[in-house]
């Protein structure tokens, strides 16, 4: 997705309406742009990358989670 497609999709956004979360496509596409930033303009966006990069994590933590508990879940019933 462009810049022009993110900025029409972001005027597009409800206020009334939740957000959605970013999938894990999104997340690798920022990682991907803040990567480029950071080599481009050095260490001062590294933070950006960082917090990406926990985020992406979290995903699979999460998924992780759900998968445990919900075979916990059928093992009792």
């Amino acid at each position: 997705m462009g810049y022009n497609a993110c900025v029409e999709k972001a005027q597009n956004i409800s206020s009334s309406q939740p957000i959605e979360a970013p999938s894990r496509a999104d997340i690798k596409r920022g990682m991907t742009i803040a990567a480029q930033l950071v080599q481009r303009y050095g260490p001062k966006y590294w933070h950006v990358l960082d917090r990406l990069k926990q985020e992406y994590d979290a995903l699979d933590d999460r998924e992780a989670l759900l998968a445990s508990l919900l075979s916990d879940a059928d093992k009792v019933a």
